[in-house]
């Protein structure tokens, strides 16, 4: 993700947080295509659609932005809030073979999940968030959010070697908890 810009520590007027998500808007997008490359069938949620429900989501966050990467790690967490209620729509809807491409070790090496996977990962991850907040939100932004390990460590103030030794504890974990 590119440079951290201030963005306004209250989002309450309309004109301040449209003027944050256009300036974010290009990195929102590279976001939601990222998660979205390998979606199959879907007529109903793409790149923009993603980006615009992180919108109409960013709209209600009252406690304001500290500078653009919180605005994107927000973003990202409400993405993630996002496919896991279009997971369980899809779920109910019993269509069967639709998956959701998710990102899940290398940022850039993609596997298929179903709409059941999704929903299991957000429930193993809201287990987690009760364990271990950091750890989540570790999972949170590199997972869901494409983030590198590097920009992670920025966005949370921590050191590289704490977010990596911090993504490994919490994938065993996930690991285990998915098995059973």
């Amino acid at each position: 993700m590119s440079s951290v810009a201030t963005i306004s520590s209250r989002p309450s007027d309309f004109s301040i947080l449209k003027s944050q998500f256009l300036t974010c808007y290009d990195e929102l997008s590279k976001m939601a295509r990222q998660k979205l490359k390998f979606e199959y069938n879907s007529d109903t949620l793409d790149t923009s659609a993603l980006v615009h429900e992180a919108y109409l989501k960013l709209e209600n966050h009252e406690s304001g932005f500290q500078n653009k990467s919180h605005f994107m790690a927000i973003a990202a967490i409400v993405m993630r809030r996002f496919l896991v209620d279009y997971a369980r729509q899809k779920k109910r809807q019993k269509r069967g073979g639709d998956q959701i491409q998710l990102t899940y070790g290398a940022v850039n090496q993609a596997i298929f999940t179903t709409p059941e996977e999704v929903i299991n990962l957000n429930e193993a991850l809201t287990r987690l968030k009760f364990i271990n907040n950091r750890h989540c939100r570790v999972v949170e932004y590199h997972f869901f959010g494409g983030y590198k390990h590097e920009e992670i460590a920025k966005m949370m103030g921590l050191s590289i070697d704490t977010i990596r030794r911090d993504w490994r504890l919490a994938k065993a974990w996930l690991s285990k908890e998915l098995k059973n």
